[in-house]
């Protein structure tokens, strides 16, 4: 299930406006943005449980798959971090966004924040232990 265009602009809308709020004088000590999206109604939260943003999504309503709100949050972050619109949070680095469950407990990182740090997708690895396993093979045999 995709987003419509315009449900994805609203999403970008509502993430940069609660972003905006960690444009300070001093360095935050936020580590982390937790996602939830519960009946259609997506709510981020800092480390403390406190609302930094909510927005209601008809879209996801009658969602219940957390694997569309990942290939979505996930999308709709990594453009914005591409565009550079988290670089001027003044936030202590690493931070990530996840996303969670009703429970509260983390789910998935949606997109780690910090200058060094570079997540690999699983289809990157594919496949990685056969050609590792392989190449050893021929060092060895040499």
């Amino acid at each position: 299930m995709s987003l419509s265009r315009e449900t994805e602009n609203r999403l970008q809308e509502v993430i940069a406006k609660m972003t905006k709020e960690f444009i300070t004088a001093e360095e935050t000590k936020v580590t982390d943005f937790y996602i939830n999206v519960n009946n259609g109604v997506l709510t981020i939260a800092d480390d403390d449980d406190n609302c930094l943003a909510r927005v209601h999504i008809l879209e996801w309503e009658n969602e219940h798959n957390e694997e569309v709100f990942e290939k979505a949050l996930r999308s709709i972050l990594n453009t914005m971090n591409e565009k550079g619109d988290f670089e001027s949070l003044n936030i202590a680095k690493p931070y990530s966004f996840v996303l969670t469950d009703d429970d509260k407990q983390s789910i998935v990182d949606l997109l780690i924040v910090d200058d060094d740090t570079l997540i690999l997708s699983e289809d990157l690895l594919k496949g990685f232990d056969e050609e590792m396993n392989e190449f050893l093979k021929q060092l060895l045999e040499e």
